[in-house]
C-alpha cells in the first residue's frame, strides 16, 4: 500500500512539473500612487548685467544702449500663469526696459519700462515649458546727467 501512495504522488509530480500545472500557490498586489503637485519654476541665466551709456550725436540726447545676454526659463504644470517683471527701485534717474524675445511657451507683452509695481511680461503660460532672451534697453537724456541706477529686477511665475 505504501508502495502505491508513493508511485502515486511521484506520478503527480512527474505530470505537474512537464504540464505547468500548479495545485496551489498565491499571489498578492498593491496600490502605487503617483501624485504631482504644482510646479511653477523660474530661472535667469546670464548673470548680472551692465549697460553703460557713453555716447550721443552732437545737439541730441545720449544713445540708447541695450544688452541681449540673458535668458529667461519656466516650467509649469498649471494653467492660467503669466510672468512678471518689476525692478525694486522706487525712484530711477534712467530709463530701463525690457522685452521678452524669441518666446517660446507663451506671448511677450512687449517692451516694459521697469518700475516697482509688477507689469505683465509673457503671458498665455499654461503647462508648459518656455524661456525668453531679456532684451534691455537703457536710456537717459542729457538733462539727467550723470550717475547710475543699480535695479534688482525681479520675474515672477503667477496667475493670470
Amino acid at each position: 500500500m505504501k508502495a502505491i501512495s508513493f508511485l502515486i504522488a511521484s506520478a503527480l509530480l512527474i505530470i505537474i512539473s512537464t504540464t505547468g500545472v500548479v495545485l496551489a500557490g498565491s499571489n498578492d498586489n498593491h496600490t502605487v500612487t503617483v501624485q504631482v503637485n504644482a510646479i511653477n519654476e523660474l530661472a535667469i541665466t546670464g548673470g548680472n548685467k551692465t549697460l553703460t551709456i557713453n555716447a550721443a550725436t552732437a545737439g541730441q540726447n545720449p544713445n540708447n544702449t541695450t544688452n541681449t545676454q540673458c535668458n529667461l526659463a519656466w516650467t509649469t504644470n498649471e494653467t492660467g500663469k503669466k510672468v512678471t517683471v518689476a525692478t525694486n527701485l522706487a525712484s530711477q534717474n534712467f530709463t530701463l526696459k525690457v522685452e521678452a524675445t524669441s518666446v517660446t511657451g507663451g506671448t511677450s507683452a512687449g517692451d516694459v519700462t521697469l518700475t516697482d509695481t509688477a507689469a505683465d511680461f509673457v503671458t498665455g503660460v499654461a503647462e508648459t515649458t518656455g524661456n525668453c532672451t531679456l532684451f534691455y534697453t537703457a536710456s537717459a537724456t542729457a538733462a539727467q546727467g550723470t550717475g547710475s541706477d543699480v535695479h534688482t529686477v525681479t520675474y515672477t511665475l503667477t496667475a493670470s
